[in-house]
């Protein structure tokens, strides 16, 4: 397989705490124990420093709720992975709004993470409820406000959609307050109900698709209206505010994931961290699978094609040593013919429909 010969330059870290459970959440996550906590932090620091990890271009804390951590364990978290930041390099933390108050977001400051994920999920205090939130709409006001006073320009909220109860009524006065809050990444989500969440033990189900995609293009055209581009199917921002941790995933390369669960890609081989919190503090590694071409191929048109902008045609070729028009002459053909697709000069992409499809679209690539 032809491989772009780059640096591993992302890192991100897994910090499985939380306060309480979400109904919906389905991620690696353990309810808030002091003493956990201290193992697994320590635990973590050896994982890390078992990468010999130089300098990289982006760290990104998630979880679970990294801001869930007691000051000290936060701490000790922030100063191992502020050293391995590049200048200029992006540092993220997720945070939960009942649990990010002023003197943690001081000290993020102080570590140098300069970018805020926020789970905002609902602008309506009985929605949020719904989904088992802990904090309204007026505490995300405050809580964003305060993170700009610090010095936060760079802030991302989530939103979630489509779920019981929420209408395009409800869905539009969520856009109209998200939008109050001037931030200038915004991430909107339908609801995806997996196995294992308390959702799914409820039997709450997800929208069908042609009431998802009414609401998505609501989505899209009001955000698009406020100056805010799609560059990623769920993804918004003003010019220069793309999430560039996030870009790694999409654009299929190589990162660091440590902690509890985590995934990551490294030298041709993805892996996944044990999610048991007792073995991970002996054996961070469960299993790991190598990419054969095959598979690299599918998950850079997977990852690449969520993008608005789509893939670079030479780029395919120097990755693997082949015309990505040539190799799939007849689907693309049929995709441009049909609206989904559109090649502009030497780049791929999908048209706005496309988008909408793009897992059958992938299976046509394939012939699958």
């Amino acid at each position: 397989m032809f491989k772009e010969d780059k640096k591993v330059n992302s890192l991100y870290v897994h910090i499985p705490f939380c306060n309480h459970i979400c109904e919906y959440c389905d991620f690696v996550k353990l309810i808030y124990n002091e003493e956990f906590a201290k193992d697994y932090v320590d635990s973590l620091i050896k994982e890390i420093r078992s990468y010999n990890i130089g300098k990289v271009n982006t760290i990104y804390i998630g979880g679970g709720t990294p801001t869930s951590l007691n000051i000290d364990l936060f701490e000790k978290v922030l100063s191992e992975l502020s050293p391995k930041l590049n200048d200029g390099g992006e540092f993220t933390c997720e945070a939960n709004v009942e649990s990010l108050n002023k003197d943690k977001l001081l000290l993020l400051k102080k570590y140098g993470v300069n970018r805020l994920s926020i789970g905002v999920e609902s602008t309506h205090d009985d929605l949020l409820k719904f989904l088992g939130r802990h904090h309204t709409f007026s505490d995300v006001k405050t809580c964003i406000k305060l993170a700009k006073e610090i010095g936060f320009k760079n802030i991302n909220v989530d939103l979630i959609y489509g779920y019981k109860g929420h209408t395009l009524k409800l869905l539009k006065e969520d856009l109209e307050n998200i939008l109050s809050l001037d931030t200038p990444h915004i991430s909107i989500y339908s609801l995806i109900v997996d196995k294992g969440s308390i959702f799914y033990n409820k039997g709450v189900t997800e929208q069908d698709s042609d009431e998802s995609r009414e609401y998505y293009d609501l989505i899209l055209k009001t955000l698009r209206e406020h100056g805010y581009k799609r560059y990623e199917i769920s993804n918004f921002a003003k010019p220069g505010y793309e999430s560039r941790h996030n870009l790694t995933y999409w654009r299929d390369e190589e990162y660091y994931g440590v902690g509890l669960g985590a995934n990551g890609y490294l030298n041709g081989e993805r892996y996944a961290n044990s999610k048991s919190l007792y073995i991970y503090n002996k054996e961070y590694k469960a299993e790991s699978e190598v990419i054969t071409d095959e598979m690299a191929k599918e998950e850079f048109l997977l990852t690449n094609l969520r993008l608005e902008d789509g893939f670079l045609l030479p780029r395919y070729k120097d990755r693997f040593g082949i015309d990505f028009l040539e190799e799939h002459k007849e689907a693309i053909t049929k995709l441009v013919k049909n609206g989904y697709a559109s090649i502009d000069e030497n780049n791929f992409r999908l048209t706005d429909d496309g988008l909408m499809i793009i897992d059958s679209l992938i299976l046509d690539l394939f012939n699958k």
